[in-house]
């Protein structure tokens, strides 16, 4: 509905002053001389004109229509559909059809009645009610906050959640009160039927060949007590060991141990399976799978220092946190020295004002072994800028400095999450040379040194990476208060350890120089997630280049081959592929660089989620507790009805929406013409009657 009404920006009595200047300019015109027409047609030719000069001259004091329009709104009802496999697998699909025919003709009713209905899955809306119940994950949190961003300011009913009460994924939704009446439809079944549930198996990615590796089965068992239960451990068919269980309980839960010789390096795929036993009401959930890189041996880390110190456990407990690192410390008088081959070398306050340890720095000079220096108060400043390769510190009166660590955002040597980043930033200050600092070729700084609140360019932690040799330096001591800091604040040591884990890995890690580059931006994928691929193509001098034609081909476990071809460009060198089943994936891509057959070939795998199926008993209590915390009534199923004509006796609320428009009458089309009307029908009128 429109509402319309004029006002005039200039004061009132203008129009009074327009009217005047009309006729004035009518009676001039028409009744002061003598004219060749009639007396009732000059009193027309007089009309047109006092209407035309009047409606011009309002037009010049800047009338206005303004314009209220009102909408309204009908109530909206959003049908929110847990549509997850933990349904799919208790109903059968006679159930699920009259299910979902059932709400169609609830939703026909109330759109009849005057509701807005939408139909809501776990993926996002839907056209209409024909989905299938095969999601593998279910998160009725996140659904209902999308319900809640979407629907905010608007006019928002009610909200049907119709799902069995199992959620594994987000926040408990019975936790969040939401802005809008929740009411719930128990789905599923409620009943502990008969069954074997392997919950989980427990296991390390990575295990070195020729060790022993654990992988640990963790069973649930329901009103299954009597029974005895065999599991099996397998891999590529072959059943590796078996092992049997006596179920004493009526609900039990167990933790079956199998240890597994590593043999052959590469991905391997091992399964464990709990044997069906009788009246078992689904085998869904008795099967999981473990995939293990099964590697030659691990990276050796030589730790050297001149004396303990707090700063070698803090290294040392980051290092041995990581199953890659095999740490050697070698301190003169305490741990004998072990001639070995070593991926990297860690040098804590060496060369120091001693002179020890010369034969560790002619190794690492002899051998370009990779090494990271970490300077102190032991250190001989000169040696350290002759050897470290990253900076020259040129100290100022020997005296010593208290700075905080402060990350540099430009940093692209390797990547380090946001929220490490924050924790690096609260660190603690550490003790460093009051010195100007140099940076020296291909150096480049990770930490600045923060004096105070004062953000400085002065380095702390530096790599590099030259042709033949890489290195980093830090250029303080008393990071062992970082890593207990961070216990102190978090309970976990996750940014100390990456940063030195990160550290030693960019410097054992051998620089790639091929030119060309396909792998997968992951090496491991869930089966309802998009396996992606990176392409990098560069030239001679190691610029990217784009428009190549990349062929691609996967092969599963038993050598099935699918063919991909793209083209890479500027804006997206990145390649999609889903739908894959869960296994290990080789992969081969192809391409001809400057007339040059290229190719990068490598391993991936997809994982079955496989968390639906881990519960199937529904859980109507939830969604009891959603609805009481909602404003919301809980109904079950078979109780279509009953909803249906609560939901026709609540008042329906429409909600009304004004909008205020004004308008410049001088802009308008219809003005114009208007006033072209009349001054055609005068001017027809003159040259009618035979005059100008």
């Amino acid at each position: 509905m429109n509402k319309l009404s004029l006002l005039f920006e200039s004061p009132p009595w203008l129009i009074g002053v327009g009217v005047l200047i009309g006729l004035a300019y009518a009676v001039v015109l028409y009744f002061r001389t003598k004219v060749p027409w009639g007396k009732n047609t000059n009193y027309v030719l007089a009309g047109l004109r006092f209407v035309m000069v009047t409606l011009l001259t309002l037009l010049l004091f800047g009338p206005l229509i303004r314009q209220i329009k009102n909408t309204t709104e009908p109530p909206s009802i959003v049908f929110a559909i847990d549509n997850s496999q933990s349904i799919g697998e208790i109903e059968d699909s006679v159930q699920l059809a009259d299910f979902q025919n059932q709400l169609a003709g609830l939703k026909s009713d109330l759109q009849s009645h005057g509701y807005f209905i939408e139909t809501r899955t776990l993926s996002g809306p839907v056209d209409d009610n024909q989905f299938s119940f095969d999601e593998n994950s279910s998160n009725l949190n996140e659904m209902l906050q999308s319900i809640q961003n979407d629907y905010e300011s608007k006019n928002l009913s009610n909200v049907l959640l119709f799902s069995d009460g199992l959620y594994n994924l987000g926040n408990n939704p019975a936790f969040h009160p939401f802005n809008f009446r929740v009411s719930t439809i128990g789905m599923g079944d409620t009943t502990q039927h008969p069954d074997l549930n392997l919950n989980a198996i427990l296991y390390n990615k990575i295990a070195y060949e020729g060790n022993k590796f654990p992988i640990v089965a963790e069973l649930s068992s329901y009103n299954l007590a009597g029974k005895e239960v065999t599991l099996q451990l397998s891999r590529n068919g072959k059943v590796l060991e078996q092992k049997n269980l006596k179920i004493s309980n009526l609900n039990q839960y167990d933790q079956i141990e199998f240890l597994v010789e590593a043999e052959g390096s590469g991905m391997k795929r091992y399964t464990v399976r709990a044997l069906p036993v009788s009246n078992e009401f689904t085998l869904s959930n008795n099967s999981k799978e473990a995939f293990i890189d099964i590697i030659d041996g691990k990276q050796k880390i030589l730790l050297v220092a001149p004396a303990p110190h707090p700063d070698i456990k803090a290294i040392k407990s980051a290092l041995e946190s990581n199953e890659n690192y095999e740490l050697v410390t070698y301190i003169q008088g305490i741990h004998p020295y072990a001639e070995d081959k070593y991926d990297a070398i860690i040098l804590h306050q060496i060369p120091d004002k001693r002179r020890s340890y010369q034969p560790i720095l002619d190794k690492i000079q002899n051998e370009k072994i990779p090494t990271f220096f970490i300077y102190g108060n032991r250190s001989d400043i000169n040696r350290f800028n002759e050897l470290n390769g990253n900076v020259r510190i040129q100290p100022i009166n020997f005296q010593k400095d208290q700075v905080f660590p402060l990350y540099n955002n430009d940093f692209t040597k390797f990547l380090y999450t946001t929220e490490n980043i924050e924790a690096l930033n609260g660190f603690s200050p550490v003790k460093v040379p009051f010195a100007n600092y140099t940076l020296l070729p291909n150096a480049e700084v990770m930490l600045y040194q923060k004096v105070g609140k004062v953000n400085t360019q002065k380095p702390l932690l530096v790599v590099q990476r030259g042709d033949d040799w890489s290195s980093a330096a830090l250029l303080g001591e008393g990071i062992w208060a970082w890593r207990l800091q961070e216990y102190a604040q978090n309970q976990n040591h996750l940014a100390f350890d990456e940063m030195i884990s990160k550290v030693i890995q960019f410097l054992s890690t051998k620089e790639d120089k091929r030119r060309f580059k396909v792998y997968p931006v992951k090496n491991e994928y869930l089966n309802n997630e998009t396996v992606e691929f990176e392409t990098e193509v560069y030239n001679d001098i190691f610029e990217k280049t784009y428009g190549h034609k990349i062929d691609l081909q996967i092969a599963n476990e038993q050598n099935q081959k699918q063919a991909y071809s793209y083209v890479t460009n500027e804006k997206n060198s990145m390649y999609r592929i889903s739908g894959l089943e869960n296994g290990i994936y080789t992969y081969r891509a192809t391409s001809s660089v400057n007339g040059e057959n290229v190719a990068a070939s490598g391993t991936f795998t997809v994982k079955d989620l496989q968390i639906e199926t881990t519960k199937l008993t529904a859980d109507h209590n939830l969604l009891r507790n959603i609805a009481q915390q909602n404003d919301g009534i809980f109904y079950t199923a078979q109780q279509l009805d009953q909803l249906k004509d609560d939901l026709m006796q609540q008042d329906m609320i429409e909600k009304i929406y004004s909008s205020e428009k004004y308008l410049a009458i001088i802009n308008l089309k219809w003005s114009f013409f208007l006033l072209l009307l009349f001054v055609s029908a005068e001017w027809f009128l003159r040259k009618y009657h035979g005059s100008y």
